[in-house]
């Protein structure tokens, strides 16, 4: 899919939360790669893993009842499972960094942004406080803020919803991460900050070189956004290839549900949009065969009795489904 260095690499992560109603798996047999370069979309309706994925590679599950109960985190050839604390301090937010989806809740609110991004340079960089706060200056700039001095000296609160997600941008980026996790980071923003903002994170990924994974569960973000997708559900991956592929020929019927439920301004404004029957399954009741099999108008007997393999459609387009499999036709004889 990308020709580029590989930067990253998940092979069958398995997360677990362990609770009173037993071992729940949040994540299963989840594989993706990350080049240099790339923006990799991540995409889903709520509670199908998405964030406990991101949240994986910086090991920031929620311990207990969480845990990365298999699979390897491949980072730049290194196994980040294998790392201790410290070494894994050491990379997140130097090497790995994250924006999350409301800033309010990452950024102390009794500090000023000023000093949180030099806190933020001086834990990974051996420079002086004058040193960290000409960079904190200098991102704050980058990022497009106007008066950089006045708002370096500002609290969160008195800054408003834009400006406090570009402040966690700048704060992200400045140690000049390889890999940036942008969680849902326009969902609390009116549509026209969260076209800047977006703009903001592809500009600063080419300026610095870094590659970008994206967590949203807007497929229009996903279209303009990413170089390639992975489309997920309860917890597994369903389908993965390029994006241009993706909104060319989806696959999955869940893929293809999520598209048909995007407003088209070229349509008759009368015509319903397409919905999804029922709702994502509860950790605690996930069905035997495949997770989407409940609300899919397609499925067949297997489908409620064995949970496909991922099987490569050709182009390395991949998906989780019956339908791909030989087993599919065999039912209809």
């Amino acid at each position: 899919m990308n020709e580029n260095k590989e930067l990253l690499e998940v092979k069958n992560l398995g997360i677990t939360f362990f609770t009173d109603r037993g071992a729940l798996p949040a994540v299963q047999e989840v594989n993706f790669k990350v080049h240099q370069g790339e923006t990799l979309g991540v995409v889903g309706e709520s509670g199908c893993g998405k964030s406990m994925t991101a949240l994986s590679l910086m090991q920031l599950i929620p311990s207990p009842p969480g845990k990365i109960t298999s699979g390897e985190i491949i980072y730049k050839g290194e196994n980040l499972l294998g790392k201790s604390k410290s070494q894994i301090q050491d990379i997140r937010g130097k090497e790995i960094s994250m924006i999350f989806q409301e800033p309010m809740t990452s950024l102390n609110p009794v500090v000023t942004v000023g000093k949180q991004i030099m806190e933020a340079i001086l834990t990974h960089e051996n420079i002086s406080k004058e040193d960290a706060k000409a960079r904190a200056l200098e991102m704050i700039k980058l990022v497009g803020i106007p008066m950089p001095e006045k708002v370096f000296a500002s609290c969160p609160h008195q800054l408003s919803g834009g400006m406090r997600q570009r402040i966690m941008i700048a704060m992200a980026l400045s140690c000049k991460p390889s890999l940036l996790i942008c969680d849902e980071p326009t969902t609390a923003l009116d549509v026209t900050i969260q076209a800047q903002i977006l703009k903001l994170i592809n500009k600063m990924k080419y300026e610095m070189n870094s590659s970008v994974l994206l967590i949203t569960h807007d497929m229009g973000v996903i279209s303009e956004m990413a170089d390639n997708v992975i489309v997920m559900y309860a917890g597994k991956i369903v389908e993965y290839t390029n994006v241009e592929d993706l909104f060319k020929n989806p696959l999955h019927p869940y893929t293809v549900g999520l598209m048909n439920s995007i407003p088209d301004i070229d349509e008759d404004r009368e015509a319903d949009l397409e919905v999804i029957p029922g709702s994502v399954p509860m950790l605690y009741e996930l069905p035997k065969g495949c997770f989407f099999a409940p609300r899919c108008k397609y499925a067949k007997s297997i489908c409620h009795e064995k949970c496909p393999a991922m099987i490569d459609n050709g182009n390395n387009h991949q998906v989780r489904c019956w339908k791909y499999h030989s087993e599919w036709k065999k039912e209809d004889e």
